[in-house]
């Protein structure tokens, strides 16, 4: 009788155990579910976002570019924080598994002030759209060096902060900025405004030194990747994709005229775009609402691929080219050699 007693207390213990593991689970599982924004939240913040950029003319768009606010979103924020995007295989992946060039590149085509921007530039005329991004790209450049100068010589971890409450753009604002524009001048071959870019170019080249000289390893981390203008796949989309059209037919830029990407986005107004597909119960696959947008871009450039590019542009700083680039792009000079 003794026996079956303990066994029964046994079972019930287990029981209860059992229970209280699962209702624990429960509510944690409910825990995160309920930090994570609703369908509802983010439709809601989509449309008024789409509502607001749509009254805005084109250059008041450029305008709020450097805003960070946009290139935090869309996008979903799970748990803690961390933002899942969309990889080249169509899958959900975390952006920990991105490098750091190539997350920033997704967040800018991502930004639906990017998106509006970049089309509002193809509706103009050439020369028009080459002054409009002309003029915001010395304003943003000349805003973003007061600043960097500013922090070079303090080395100041400030840099942190992402927003202003005085409405003053920051110095990761800034950044965005001069890299959206370059990517819009890029993609639309804006001619004009390649001298400019090799200016920013030479500018992030100068920046390479001077943040090494950084003592503190920390500091040194944030600056190099928190506020320099070093990019590789922004910097060599903009360089060659503002090239004249008869340079572009040198038979050394061969190779990076293979890895351009040219591919088609939805447009800002979009109930969804390629970037807002993680939501609370499932995925909502992207939907065109106007048309579709075209953007041109380098996926994948290396450092060395970088100055090899510099190199046959003939900019004074390059380095002497190497036989091979490092992300495996065959070397332009030795195409068609033995």
């Amino acid at each position: 009788m003794r026996k079956v007693h303990t066994i029964a207390m046994f079972l019930l213990v287990t029981v209860v155990l059992v229970a209280t593991v699962r209702h624990s689970q429960h509510a944690n599982a409910q825990n995160v579910l309920d930090q994570r924004p609703s369908n509802v939240v983010i439709q809601e913040r989509i449309t008024e976002q789409v509502a607001y950029l749509a009254t805005l003319s084109d250059i008041e768009t450029l305008r709020l570019l450097d805003n960070m606010e946009y290139y935090r979103w869309p996008g979903a924020f799970i748990g803690a924080g961390t933002i899942f995007i969309v990889g080249p295989d169509g899958n959900l992946v975390s952006e920990s598994l991105y490098e750091e060039n190539s997350i920033e590149l997704r967040r800018i085509l991502s930004n639906r002030v990017f998106r509006k921007a970049l089309e509002d530039m193809r509706g103009l005329p050439k020369d028009q759209a080459s002054q409009l991004i002309g003029s915001e790209l010395d304003d943003a450049l000349s805003k973003y060096l007061t600043l960097y100068n500013g922090f070079i010589e303090s080395q100041s971890l400030d840099i942190g902060i992402v927003t202003r409450r005085d409405g003053q753009p920051t110095i990761h604002g800034l950044r965005k900025k001069v890299f959206s524009l370059i990517l819009i001048a890029g993609s639309l071959e804006l001619t004009d405004i390649h001298g400019r870019i090799q200016r920013i170019d030479a500018i992030a080249k100068g920046q390479e030194p001077e943040i090494r000289r950084i003592e503190d390893e920390h500091t040194r981390r944030q600056f190099s990747g928190g506020i320099s203008l070093h990019n590789n796949l922004v910097l060599a989309s903009g360089l060659y994709g503002t090239l004249p059209p008869n340079l572009k037919e040198d038979a050394r830029l061969k190779p990076f005229t293979d890895h351009l990407l040219s591919i088609e986005i939805v447009d800002f107004s979009a109930p969804a775009t390629e970037y807002d597909m993680l939501v609370r119960h499932g995925i909502r696959f992207a939907t065109p609402d106007r048309g579709l947008i075209g953007v041109r871009y380098f996926p994948r450039v290396t450092d060395g691929d970088l100055n090899e590019l510099r190199s046959i542009l003939g900019l004074p700083y390059a380095p002497q080219p190497r036989a091979m680039g490092t992300s495996g792009l065959p070397h332009p000079r030795a195409i068609g050699s033995p």
